[in-house]
């Protein structure tokens, strides 16, 4: 295939702002569907349909028919994070760029990139497709998938197939392709603190009046401590330690702490649970984190007031067994029981997905391997992932194998400045897939 001409279409998808978060978006949103849509005609699928939303359509494709071939349904988004900090971008986030073999902008591997190299997958095998393809296209994953739960609920005849394919991940290490086996839940949250009616003067009521700040940052810290334990009342009741056997696969993975300090965190030290691996830390274990807090006076200048009010956005990562709708209710209920009686304490849940536990024993995960193994040398490493995909267990609970891999690295910079995608992964990637879609249709599953 044209490399050259690959990268320019990819450049052209990737300078599409498609911010699901924020509705000055939404036509930028609707935009990236319409370029999904264009794809997919060009691959000649027979229907081509924007479903459920007008802003953020879930873009859904059924491929030329091939009888008596498997249907293998691929999933993927094309909205992205926004892209704040806006200054700390070598070059902008939506203008893509190429240096030193590697391709920055947002969405670069999570996940157009990756959406992209399925769709090239499927150009470079020819006119005659190997199996029968449908699409699952949405806009809205960084935002917890509330148009494509809906549609799934109404229809979730959408989902039948053979297997389904997700890229939306990376190698555990270069050269180290992976296949996972669990993904975190999320529950993301505001957490708003109130002390009295209005702001007040800092001089004639300081000394006397709370502050919503100081009391949101003394809950805060009374849900967490420094040593990364999570003080939400039956949080980690329902929490397993990974079996023996797994935590000896992960000890024997290319992975060192000190690289991923140095490398990857570039902070001064690692923090958490220190009892337990970094990996265990990262795979295994719940988490709290503060995204951002508002309130009082943060503009230019100064303004002397006491905040009668300030808001918390957060999140909690849950492991397999946990479920959201607890953790949901445990997460209350401790807000509830830390906040002092002087002070309205109040939870609002904004979006948020159960954990997803994937069996990768489906002769479709072969096949993978045997793709990854031809055309990069090494097959695929069963691993955990820290992230979420909310909407993994609603794609295969009509009983299809969900397969989850990808072609990013590791250090691709995830929702942070300067994402980006090395062009070599793109590449072999799309070999790779293209390969395990023509395995598919020979072998079956």
């Amino acid at each position: 295939m044209d490399n050259d001409r690959l990268l320019r279409e990819l450049t052209d998808f990737l300078r599409i702002p498609s911010v699901s978060t924020s509705p000055t978006h939404n036509a930028d949103c609707r935009a990236a569907g319409e370029w999904v849509a264009g794809e997919l005609r060009r691959l000649g699928c027979r229907e081509v349909q924007f479903l459920a939303s007008g802003t953020h359509p879930v873009v859904w494709g059924v491929g030329p028919e091939v009888p008596r071939a498997p249907t293998l349904l691929i999933y993927g988004h094309y909205d992205v994070q926004p892209p704040d900090p806006l200054d700390e971008w070598t070059t902008p986030p939506f203008e893509p760029t190429v240096r030193d073999g590697k391709l920055f902008a947002r969405g670069a591997a999570d996940d157009k990139g990756q959406v992209f190299c399925l769709l090239k997958a499927i150009e470079a095998g020819g006119d005659r497709p190997p199996v029968n393809f449908r699409f699952l296209i949405e806009g809205e994953e960084e935002y917890g998938s509330r148009v494509l739960f809906e549609l799934l609920r109404r229809e979730p005849e959408r989902t039948r197939a053979d297997a389904v394919l997700i890229a939306d991940m990376a190698y555990i290490a270069p050269r180290w392709p992976a296949v996972y086996t669990t993904l975190r839940g999320l529950c993301y949250a505001e957490i708003t603190v109130r002390t009295a009616k209005s702001d007040l003067h800092s001089g004639e009521f300081g000394g006397a009046a709370p502050n919503a700040h100081e009391e949101l940052v003394r809950l805060l810290d009374r849900l967490k401590t420094p040593d990364g334990k999570i003080h939400v009342p039956g949080l980690y009741s329902a929490v397993r330690r990974p079996a023996k056997a797994e935590l000896a696969t992960w000890r024997s993975l290319p992975f060192k702490e000190s690289d991923f300090l140095k490398h990857r965190v570039q902070a001064k030290a690692l923090t958490g649970l220190k009892a337990y691996s970094v990996l265990e830390r990262l795979w295994a274990l719940p988490t709290f984190e503060i995204h951002g807090i508002t309130g009082g006076f943060t503009g230019d200048g100064a303004k002397t007031v006491i905040p009668a009010a300030a808001t918390a956005k957060v999140s909690l990562r849950l492991v397999p067994d946990q479920k959201l709708k607890t953790v949901e209710r445990q997460l209350a209920a401790a807000v509830k029981r830390f906040a002092p009686r002087y002070v309205r304490a109040s939870v609002t849940f904004l979006h948020g997905a159960d954990p997803a536990t994937v069996k990768v024993t489906h002769p479709a995960f072969a096949l993978l391997d045997q793709a990854f193994r031809e055309v990069v040398g090494r097959g695929t490493i069963p691993a955990r992932a820290g992230g979420s995909i909310p909407v993994v267990p609603a794609l295969g609970r009509g009983g299809a194998p969900v397969i989850l891999t990808g072609i990013g690295l590791p250090d691709d910079r995830l929702h942070a400045p300067n994402e980006k995608l090395d062009l070599k992964q793109l590449w072999d990637g799309i070999r790779v897939f293209r390969r395990f879609y023509e395995l598919l249709g020979s072998k079956g599953v």
